[in-house]
């Protein structure tokens, strides 16, 4: 076979829809190869692809700007003539992904150097789709292993532009994939506690998706507490009667001290969040909710309960399975304002318009002065040259923060938060252009909300903030040039009858809690091969067969914990999630199976044991309760 056919041949065993395109594509522009020095090198738009000395020496020098680890994953953009691709396909001991958007340059070089023994590796991979790139990326990661990305100076010379949106897009994919992760390990097992927990209200509540369309054609208004909220205050009471209104629970008390009262209230978080509704009459205000949140927000005294289940978040699929629901209409992203957006959407709204969603920092304001956040300030510290996020009156931030019923809890929360605020600060470009400051997570959330944009095409999105991020696929003007032309909205009655098969909701859980709890059996298996372990440690003191033998026998066990059965049964693997992902990035990380890392790893496997055993055992008097 030529070179070509062995690389298509080596591609088509990982993606053959690529292996395809590539083979039957025809070139509009052939690089030229050329030789200086002893080595190879291509000349592409006037650009030599290659150092003219020493490619080789230059890929060399790229790639041991890496930490060469087992979960380590380079992100190589661009091919050249392969020096740096190679250069780690033979040394990674992670994932390599090369991404090579330019089928012109592909397939020249596919011709002209064979690769087939690089792709045949089961770490490297080859794509020229960022989505699929980005899979790639989301399947690889953990919250301690972010890609390299590695290139030639040529790339970055050949397409500045390119190569700087690539940068921006990477990171911002990264971003969302680490809260992904870190969602993954703080709220799986307490969202799945807050889950059963509220089985007894939600089998009352009417998921959103049974009100479809209700609102078909009006306008929709979403507010946040972003600093822009209290600009648009007078605009949002004087076209009240044009637009269905929408807010956040953290802007609510802003709107209440202005005496503009929404048509739904949404809040979605599993920690007891309901301080922003506290003092407020919601009895004529419908609540969009998820069936994770916290308990204490089913207590307020609301119009009416509609369920979001969100499709995005697995303890969802749990609930739909436990009551039978079709979700794949709940889009979420983990923000409440996305929810908010997607409600809008499913109710029928045709123009979505964002309120305060500014997504930064706006002339040193966090939030709007009215919100639970008003005390929050992000200043510039000149002393040492960075934004700060401080509050102005720590007191009573502290207490508008948080619930503990303790002074000194309060404080210790509310320290802890302007930590998380400060490490996370971050910029991103404003509407006008310029970079404004702003957190991680909110700057994650630019992103989503532009693909929803992109996505639900058929209606009109606009976003009024004007000095915020820019959020694409949102049109930039002021809420009153966006309300003017608004018909009215009318009153926002909905009326609706529906209902759960309470016996079935009931029949599905008993039989899901059964499965967990056969874990158990697994587990005292486990430890019983642990203690064998533990004892030939003692015994032997060196990492001989015994040794060796017995830790292989709890591996196997653990694996089959962790994977076969947490495959089987979402509840096992929303109680050890978090554990899960430690201990796998620590057993991916050991190179050499020593005594002490033998019992290391054996101490951490068994405290996976004993968190799943204290955990099942935490989930029986809820699940108990509901069964009753």
């Amino acid at each position: 076979m030529s070179i070509f056919e062995n690389n298509i041949q080596a591609l088509a065993l990982k993606d053959k829809e690529f292996a395809q395109k590539l083979q039957t594509y025809i070139p509009k522009t052939v690089p030229e190869l050329v030789r200086e020095n002893n080595f190879y090198n291509l000349k592409y738009k006037d650009i030599y692809l290659h150092n003219r000395e020493n490619p080789v020496l230059e890929a060399q020098s790229i790639f041991s700007g890496t930490t060469n680890e087992p979960v380590s994953i380079c992100f190589i953009y661009g091919i050249g003539l392969g020096y740096l691709f190679q250069v780690a396909s033979l040394n990674s001991k992670g994932t390599v992904i090369l991404y090579e958007p330019d089928l012109d340059l592909l397939k020249t070089v596919f011709n002209l150097v064979d690769f087939s023994k690089d792709l045949s590796k089961p770490n490297v991979f080859l794509t020229n789709d960022f989505k699929k790139a980005c899979s790639i990326i989301h399947s690889k990661s953990g919250m301690k292993n972010f890609p390299y990305m590695l290139s030639l100076p040529s790339q970055r010379e050949m397409d500045s532009v390119g190569f700087d949106s690539l940068v921006k897009s990477l990171r911002d994919t990264i971003g969302s994939y680490f809260l992904d992760l870190k969602y993954t390990k703080e709220k799986f097992y307490p969202t799945l506690w807050m889950l059963l927990y509220n089985i007894p209200n939600l089998i009352n509540e009417t998921p959103l998706i049974k009100v479809k369309d209700v609102c078909k054609g009006k306008t929709a208004v979403i507010v946040s507490a972003g600093p822009t909220l209290d600009r648009d205050i007078e605009i949002l009471k004087k076209y009240r009667d044009k637009f269905v209104l929408f807010t956040v629970g953290t802007a609510l008390k802003t709107l209440t001290e202005h005496n503009i009262k929404p048509d739904f209230v949404c809040v979605i978080e599993s920690f007891n969040s309901s301080p922003q509704l506290e003092g407020v009459d919601l009895s004529d205000v419908y609540f969009i909710t998820e069936p994770y949140s916290h308990g204490f927000l089913r207590k307020f005294n609301f119009k009416k309960i509609f369920s979001h289940i969100s499709a995005n978040n697995p303890v969802n699929h749990l609930w739909s399975e436990i009551c039978g629901e079709d979700i794949k209409e709940y889009w979420s992203k983990g923000t409440v304002s996305y929810t908010a957006m997607n409600s809008a959407r499913i109710l029928g709204c045709s123009k979505i318009i964002l309120v305060g969603q500014d997504l930064a920092y706006i002339e040193g304001q966090c939030y709007s002065k009215n919100s639970v956040y008003k005390d929050l300030i992000c200043t510039f510290d000149k002393e040492n040259n960075k934004w700060e996020i401080k509050a102005k009156d720590f007191e009573q931030f502290a207490e508008s923060l948080s619930p503990y019923p303790e002074y000194q809890q309060r404080v210790e929360a509310a320290k802890r938060r302007l930590a998380n605020l400060n490490s996370s600060l971050y910029y991103v470009k404003g509407i006008n252009g310029d970079m404004i400051p702003t957190e991680s997570v909110y700057a994650a959330f630019v992103k989503p909300l532009s693909e929803f944009a992109e996505h639900f095409n058929d209606r009109e999105y606009i976003n009024t903030s004007l000095v915020g991020a820019q959020i694409d696929g949102f049109k930039n003007m002021s809420l009153e040039d966006a309300l003017k032309d608004s018909d009215a909205a009318g009153q926002c009655e909905i009326e609706t009858e529906f209902s759960y098969d309470k016996e079935k909701v009931i029949s599905v859980l008993k039989t899901k809690y059964e499965e967990l709890k056969s874990a158990l059996k697994i587990i005292e298996e486990g430890q019983r091969l642990l203690k064998i372990l533990n004892n030939d440690i003692k015994r032997y003191r060196n990492p001989g067969e015994e040794v060796l033998k017995s830790f292989r026998k709890v591996v196997v066990n653990y694996t089959s914990l962790s994977a076969d059965f947490s495959s089987r049964s979402k509840m096992f693997d929303f109680i050890t999630a978090s554990e899960k992902i430690d201990l796998d990035y620590e057993m991916k990380m050991t190179k050499v199976l020593s005594i002490q890392n033998i019992s290391r790893i054996a101490n951490m496997i068994s405290e996976y044991y004993g968190k799943a055993s204290q955990r099942i055992a935490n989930l029986n008097r809820l699940v108990e309760r509901v069964l009753q």
